[in-house]
């Protein structure tokens, strides 16, 4: 092999003899493949076809002498929009993604193709020597200035020539490198503002309502408008069980057993289903705003601060909606991640040990039966351990006889401070409004703004706290009832009525669960 400066002064007589160049295919999900292909010629701003730029790079490397030697494929990269990244210290950069791109310039420094992205060409190895890479165009190489420098380092200081068939990119020569970043500056100027323009117009329709293109959301038809009767009622028939103490998990568990699948045809996943939850398109709000924030705050705000209604039917109400929300996504949200699909047993976190006084858990046996026992593995002394379908059934009686008693709520009363809430988000908004008319009256607003803002946090708060007070089942007759609640439902009511119920240890030679070793601490008040 050549010394690598000949290489660069060969190839810049347009002389690849020799040379293995590998091709770089982009194809990006900016640009738009069903162009007609009338018109003016393509650039690589058009090109999105990988066969067809890898046929041209072929071409072209052949064409001069050299020998094509595979392919890095970009399958719908963006070389311009940046990414989000946190960093170790939990700050945040903005960078241009792309691996594909940096693996090929790792693999030119080192004159072999190690890149997992490599697709070697027909008589070659995954693994084969590589001099220099082509591309069809600037664009396809690259939109960002750092991508750029990077690869001026490769040809510059590493002298791996990168070629572009079309002739508008030069990295072999000082002022062909001048003229490159001349050239992408350009670029990156057409992209931030077709970028802006696409900002303005996607705010433009999301401020009248208007859907947006892709998959259908789940309770609506393909217009994106209009509701699909059956899932609006899965819809709902989920929020009022996640109401009535019933957790997500037990739902999910119920739709994917029944067969119900999302709108891909997927079934339900915990994400999934809390997303659409807590969707603010379910009471009918506009969702708009940046992917990083949380799903149930995205939604846009009119100059009053209220939210702007979608051009589509409403599935649930905003008092639902809300208490959903704070069910699933709430900072004081009941339902952990480390407790889903644990609660199996009524008792569960109730029953404590008459001998150490150690919560007690049930514990599985054949045939359908379990015991309620006092494990050493739990920090227990295991000494109380009891038939859990007796124990359960001697409890459910005491719920009931005590119950009928009381007066039981049929629905949750609305949130009292709704009406304080909104008008707190009316005068935050009114303020944001002065500020936007008259900035030079910042030092007098902000600090509203701040004390707005600070009684708009408690209430929000306080609507979860209180939302989760009031999840809990709700029925005129609850023995009627008590036969259809889930597991986690009744464990919800005995945890409100009894303060502790304790498990005394058996009697020996006693093989019929006795009554007697039963102690209930009733709540008072």
């Amino acid at each position: 092999m050549q010394s690598q400066p000949n290489i660069i002064e060969r190839v810049q007589r347009g002389d690849l003899t020799g040379l293995h160049i590998a091709g770089l295919v982009r194809l990006s999900f900016e640009t738009h493949p069903d162009r007609e292909t009338s018109g003016p010629p393509m650039t690589g701003g058009d090109i999105n076809n990988r066969d067809e730029q890898e046929a041209f790079c072929r071409k072209y490397v052949e064409s001069r002498g050299g020998t094509y030697v595979g392919t890095y494929d970009e399958p719908d990269t963006s070389a311009w929009k940046k990414k989000r990244i946190k960093q170790e210290d939990g700050s945040y950069i903005y960078r241009v993604i792309r691996p594909v791109f940096e693996g090929m310039l790792s693999d030119l420094k080192k004159g072999s193709t190690e890149s997992a992205h490599f697709t070697p060409a027909d008589g070659f190895d995954k693994t084969t020597a590589v001099d220099g890479s082509v591309v069809y165009d600037i664009d396809r190489l690259t939109r960002d200035h750092r991508h750029l420098e990077d690869a001026i380092e490769v040809v510059q200081y590493y002298h791996r020539p990168i070629l572009d068939i079309r002739g508008s990119l030069d990295l072999l020569t000082d002022n062909g490198r001048s003229a490159a970043r001349y050239v992408l500056n350009a670029r990156a100027s057409s992209s931030t503002d077709t970028s802006r323009r696409l900002r303005d117009s996607h705010l433009s329709r999301a401020m009248r309502g208007i859907p947006v293109g892709g998959n259908r959301a789940f309770g609506w038809a393909e217009d994106k408008r209009t509701i699909v009767p059956r899932e609006a009622w899965q819809i709902r028939a989920a929020a009022r069980l996640l109401l009535a103490g019933v957790k997500a998990s037990t739902i999910i568990r119920k739709w994917n057993k029944a067969g119900k699948r999302t709108t891909k045809g997927n079934t339900w996943s915990r994400r999934t289903f809390v997303l659409m939850m807590t969707s603010p398109r379910v009471v009918g709000y506009r969702v708009y705003g940046p992917m990083d924030q949380p799903h149930h705050t995205r939604y846009l705000t009119d100059d009053q601060g209220h939210p702007v209604k979608g051009q589509h039917e409403a599935i649930l109400d905003e008092h639902t909606w809300h208490s959903v929300v704070a069910l699933l996504a709430g900072p004081d949200r009941p339902e952990g991640h480390a407790d889903i699909g644990k609660l199996k047993y009524m008792l569960s976190r109730i029953i404590r040990c008459g001998s150490c006084g150690n919560k007690i858990s049930g514990n599985a046996k054949p045939n359908d039966r379990f015991d309620y026992a006092c494990k050493v593995n739990d920090g227990g002394c295991g000494k109380a351990c009891g038939s859990g379908i007796a124990i359960d059934a001697i409890v459910t009686k005491l719920i009931l006889a005590r119950l009928e008693e009381q007066h039981v709520e049929v629905e949750p009363q609305p949130w009292p401070k709704a009406e304080e809430l909104a008008a707190l988000n009316t005068a935050k908004a009114g303020l944001l409004a002065q500020f936007k008319d008259n900035p030079d009256m910042g030092p007098h607003i902000w600090p509203e703004v701040r004390k707005k803002e600070a009684a708009i946090a408690v209430l929000v708060k306080e609507r979860a706290a209180y939302a989760k007070k009031n999840a809990k089942p709700r029925s005129t007759n609850m023995a009627e009832t008590w036969p259809d609640l889930e597991v986690e439902q009744k464990n919800a009511i005995a945890a409100e009525m009894f303060e502790a119920i304790i498990l005394m240890p058996a009697t020996k030679g006693s093989n019929r669960f006795n009554p007697e070793r039963l102690q209930v601490v009733w709540r008072q008040g």
